[in-house]
């Protein structure tokens, strides 16, 4: 396999994944809270920075920015790693992605928010659902279609 083009789809895959959440992120949030999407990129900055982000500048908003791509990138880059490794990812593309969603949400909220410095957060029934079904939908399913279009246009070409 062609690293480079492996690396330059799954990078390009993540930053579209990344731009599709960040987008269903600062909506959800503005439609739950009423909360622009300054505030939802400097609560994503406090992971790093702790509650002192939540009242940043710009540089706390373009951290955050930065890592929400990192994050989604990495979740991305992780997907097409084992795309090739696990023969159950090349089976149902639309099930695995959302299950793939499923499985992003969990960990982002049960391993990598409670390790970071985020406030803590309260789980509602309508908003959580509403965050796994953006993690199945938005982030799990794109990156499924995403993956399984660059491997099968490879197996085409090879």
């Amino acid at each position: 396999m062609d690293q480079r083009s492996f690396f330059q789809s799954a990078l390009k895959s993540g930053l579209i994944v990344g731009l599709l959440d960040g987008t269903a992120a600062c909506v959800n949030a503005y439609l739950q809270r009423k909360v622009g999407p300054l505030a939802v990129f400097r609560y994503v900055a406090s992971g790093a920075f702790g509650r002192d982000a939540l009242t940043g500048g710009w540089d706390m908003v373009m951290w955050g920015l930065f890592f929400h791509f990192f994050i989604a990138v990495s979740w991305t880059f992780l997907f097409y790693f084992l795309y090739t490794r696990m023969k159950l990812l090349q089976s149902n593309k639309i099930y695995v992605g959302i299950m793939y969603g499923v499985l992003v949400w969990l960990g982002m909220n049960f391993v990598v928010l409670p390790l970071s410095n985020v406030p803590p957060l309260t789980y509602k029934l309508i908003p959580t659902v509403i965050m796994i079904g953006i993690h199945m939908f938005v982030i799990g399913l794109s990156i499924s279609l995403l993956a399984n279009h660059y491997f099968s246009a490879k197996r085409i070409a090879a």
